[in-house]
């Protein structure tokens, strides 16, 4: 018996289940367009492997948008420049820090952002587009950092020891570990010798600490006598000074006598000048005021009555009446 199938039916029914699956890729897609997006740029410092455009962008393990582009950065070929696209709504802040994170064990990488304490918003900067969120090596990077250094290190020291157990180096070790046992062989045999310098040199030591308390004790007795000496040189110090005041005492008082004279000098003079020749007219005065009395008391000795009558007139001379 043979089937019926109408092959129209089939066609039709493919077609419109096609159509309907474009449909709905048509709307997600253009429901993700309509997603308000902010771009922000990344440069990370260390392999970005496992990375591609596309991949997720998490802040704190929550998906918040895509990786746009991956490219090396044409001013400085050293840093990695990511563009991703995040959403308006994530808070994405001055301290917000991206990590290349891996993802499970399929060997894809992921951004995942960290921080967001600051209350200040991440803004471009001026005469950029975009805004640069921080970068921190991830943990892989710097594990491979430090095993290369440790690489590093390790070769080093390899290449050292090469160095240092070189055939003329053992030889020169063999020589001198010959020479060791050379030296020890005779200090064994001079075993006696050695204690007898040890005695020595431990009597030395106690002449030494006798000396050294000897020392001590002089020390302390100069001591004693710096201090006499400073004391002595604070009072000689001090009757100076009151030498110095006596003497400064002593030259006021010569100023003093020396201004003394200078007046006496000039009242002398003043004496000799102006006093005496006053008292010199003033006794030839009364030298001629007592010889004037001592005429007048003679006069009246000899003739009482000119006290009422006057003197007498002189006689007359030769033809005066």
């Amino acid at each position: 018996m043979e089937s019926k199938v109408n092959y129209t039916a089939v066609g039709a029914f493919v077609i419109g289940m096609m159509m309907v699956l474009a449909g709905a890729v048509w709307w997600f897609s253009a429901g993700a367009r309509q997603v308000d997006n902010t771009t922000y740029l990344i440069y990370a410092t260390d392999n970005v492997n496992g990375l591609s455009p596309a991949s997720d962008v998490l802040y704190r393990g929550v998906a918040v948008g895509r990786v746009s582009s991956i490219e090396i950065d044409p001013r400085n070929a050293t840093l990695i420049r990511i563009q991703v696209a995040i959403k308006s709504t994530v808070p994405v802040r001055k301290d917000t820090v991206a990590q290349l994170s891996p993802r499970g064990v399929t060997g894809l990488s992921v951004i995942n952002l960290s921080g967001g304490r600051s209350a200040q918003p991440l803004l471009p900067q001026p005469g950029h587009a975009y805004a640069v969120i921080q970068y921190a090596p991830s943990v892989f990077s710097r594990l491979e950092g430090g095993l290369n250094d440790a690489a590093v290190t390790l070769s080093k020291i390899a290449n050292r020891l090469d160095t240092l157990l070189s055939p003329a180096n053992v030889r020169a070790i063999s020589e001198t570990l010959r020479h060791v046992e050379n030296t020890t062989a005779e200090l064994d045999a001079h075993r006696q010798d050695i204690g007898a310098t040890l005695d020595n040199l431990r009597r030395g030591s106690e002449e030494l600490a006798a000396l050294g308390q000897q020392g001590q004790r002089l020390g302390d007795h100069a001591d004693a006598t710096l201090e006499q000496v400073r004391r002595t040189a604070a009072s000689a110090q001090a009757a100076l000074q009151q030498l110095e005041l006596a003497a400064h005492d002593w030259q006021r008082a010569g100023d003093n006598a020396a201004r003394l004279g200078e007046v006496g000098t000039q009242a002398a003079q003043q004496l000799r000048s102006r006093t005496l020749p006053d008292y010199e007219r003033l006794g030839a005065q009364l030298q001629s005021l007592s010889r004037q009395l001592t005429e007048l008391s003679r006069s009246l000795q000899h003739n009482p009555n000119q006290l009422l009558f006057g003197a007498p007139l002189p006689p007359p001379g030769p033809g005066e009446h």
